[in-house]
């Protein structure tokens, strides 16, 4: 369950990060400070390694699940452990921009 569930996570990281691509774009026209527009850049950084950690882990999951190799738990729960952190410290960043600073609300 926990490998379709990480695929499910990986196309829906995906598809958050082109509408976070679009929403920063219309930021962009409204005219943030430095301050917003610096956490936004780091939100979308820290989004990035989010995006492509997923897609990573989950393609080496599958890759050691098909080939039945020695067991590589202890290396995934590792690098997973690491992504829980990226998405901990990026969905702060998103709610600091939203709930501080009200970028993305009408």
């Amino acid at each position: 369950i926990g490998l379709w569930l990480l695929g499910m996570s990986a196309v829906i990281s995906i598809v958050a990060s082109i509408a976070g691509e679009r929403e920063m774009i219309r930021a962009g026209q409204i005219g943030h400070s430095t301050e917003i527009i610096e956490i936004m850049n780091r939100h979308e950084f820290m989004g990035n390694i989010v995006v492509w950690g997923s897609i990573t882990l989950f393609i080496i999951w599958i890759t050691l699940f098909f080939k039945n190799m020695e067991d590589r738990r202890v290396d995934i729960f590792a690098f997973l452990a690491l992504l829980v952190c990226a998405v901990s410290f990026t969905a702060y960043l998103g709610g600091k921009l939203v709930w501080v600073h009200g970028v993305g609300t009408p």
